[in-house]
Formats: structure tokens, sequence, C-alpha cells
């Protein structure tokens, strides 16, 4: 996954040490779109995801920011987000939630998503973290709407789409 050492946390206000309590979870999406690898990244096996298969510890890098994402192989999409106003906690065990147009994998089964618990450290009450889809197999590129969703107890935090086409179709 990309560093993220060049982002700054939150500063909490001047005099005060205490994490106010009362204020509800909250998240944003930082940056999202079409990215590239550029070095990692070798597929391994994984029960969680829909096609079995993962990623292990790609650096990427955005091309652009679009919510539209070109069917080309060992393209990324991807967004970075920020979930805030999180308890004491050193580790927040989040949902990541999945949603994609049919993909009918080479044992002949079919999915369309993958919901599954990941784990982020907590610094200062928030996480700062990254999800991505690679596109890496000739039965990944289907065309539709992907819904990506991160959520912390039973509230959903952030949520990105975005929409894959054929190159071809680009105008």
């Amino acid at each position: 996954m990309a560093c993220l050492a060049g982002y700054a946390l939150a500063a909490q206000s001047a005099g005060s040490t205490e994490y106010p309590q009362s204020k509800v979870a909250s998240g944003r999406i930082l940056q999202f779109g079409v990215y590239t690898l550029l070095r990692g990244g070798e597929i391994i096996n994984s029960s969680k995801t829909s096609t079995g298969k993962s990623v292990s510890n790609p650096v990427i890098t955005r091309d652009r920011e679009t919510n539209r994402i070109p069917l080309i192989r060992d393209k990324y999409m991807a967004y970075q987000y920020r979930l805030s106003n999180l308890p004491d906690i050193r580790f927040a065990k989040l949902r990541r939630v999945l949603v994609h147009p049919p993909i009918t994998l080479p044992d002949g089964s079919v999915t369309t998503g993958s919901d599954y618990t990941i784990t982020q450290k907590v610094e200062r009450n928030e996480v700062f973290a990254f999800d991505a889809y690679a596109l890496n197999e000739d039965y990944e590129m289907v065309e539709g709407e992907w819904i990506f969703q991160i959520w912390f107890q039973d509230a959903m935090l952030v949520e990105q789409r975005f929409t894959t086409y054929q190159p071809e179709q680009e105008s």
C-alpha cells in the first residue's frame, strides 16, 4: 500500500488532552481514482476476497482522479480514506464491503462481492488507510458499478463508487 508518512494527523485543540467521547465516528474520502503498480504486488490466495486472490504489499501511484476505471490488466481502482472521532482504542476492527458486477470465476461459480473484517491502527482517534482492487485476471474485466464501503460497528463511514468500462468506450 502507498506510504502515508506525508500525511499529518489533525491536531487537538490547545490546552485539551481529553478526547471528547460525545463525538460520533465519521469518515471521508481523501483521494480516489485509477492507479498503477510501482512495485511489490505479489498475487496470493485469500479466502476473504470475492475472487479468492489478493495482492500483497503493493506500492501504487495514482494516474488520475476519476470514478471511471478503464478495464486494463494490472490497473487498480483505489481510494484513501480517513476515519475520525473513533474511541480511544489502538486498533479498529472495520467491516470492508465490496459489491461489484457479476464475475464468473474459472471454476464456473459467480461472485458479486465480498464482506470481511480488516484491522487498522488507530492514532489520535483516527485511521488513515487505502483500499484498492487490482484488475489482474481476464475474468475480472467486467463493466459496471463497483461499490466499496468501510463500516465501524453498525455505521457505514465511507463509500466510494467506481464504474468500469472497456477503454474503447472512452470519450
